[in-house]
């Protein structure tokens, strides 16, 4: 029976279609510079469009090659959008750290730097994003939607998950410091 599996052999190869398809997809977002780390993210978002324009009501794709094409090709230009856009916010960062300064701390701040780096390294990307920018660079909340180009209700949003995420990070660290003494 064409398209079903045979029941308990956990075989995850696409039919030939679909591995041409995919590799279609693949060769515009290469040939559109996406790094080939970045391929199977590049093609997740294309299929999951695609599935999202296939489920709307009266809607559908008449030639899913082309559409997919375009669409890997649309989602190549955003990746490097997205990477110039990191690199301006890096050198506006280093800009703004080189005319505060840094502050010298005493060596008993080493361990509560060290948890909060840790913390920071958990969050997701957007919401270290605005962490940094408002509470290590001093940004106001309309600074930060300005520069990353976002609403000022989604800047405060992931700042109150972020600061949540870190209290609940570094209150399981302090309950762990209180444990060894």
């Amino acid at each position: 029976m064409r398209g079903q599996r045979e029941a308990g052999t956990g075989s995850e190869e696409e039919p030939p279609p679909v591995r041409e398809q995919t590799e279609r997809i693949r060769a515009v977002l290469a040939l559109g510079g996406v790094p080939w780390g970045d391929l199977d993210d590049g093609l997740q978002q294309v299929r999951l469009k695609l599935l999202t324009e296939e489920a709307g009501p009266g809607r559908g794709v008449r030639d899913r090659d082309a559409w997919s094409a375009v669409v890997a090709s649309r989602v190549a230009v955003d990746w490097h959008r997205a990477r110039a856009r990191e690199a301006g916010l890096r050198a506006r960062l280093a800009a703004r750290w080189e005319r505060h300064g840094g502050t010298e701390h005493p060596q008993e701040d080493l361990p509560l730097a060290l948890s909060v780096a840790r913390g920071l390294e958990s969050l997701s990307r957007p919401q270290r994003q605005v962490i940094t920018l408002r509470y290590y660079m001093d940004l106001s909340v309309a600074e930060i939607a300005s520069l990353l180009g976002i609403p000022e209700g989604t800047v405060k949003s992931r700042l109150h998950s972020a600061a949540a995420a870190l209290r609940g990070r570094l209150t399981e660290k302090e309950g762990d410091f209180r444990g060894r003494g």
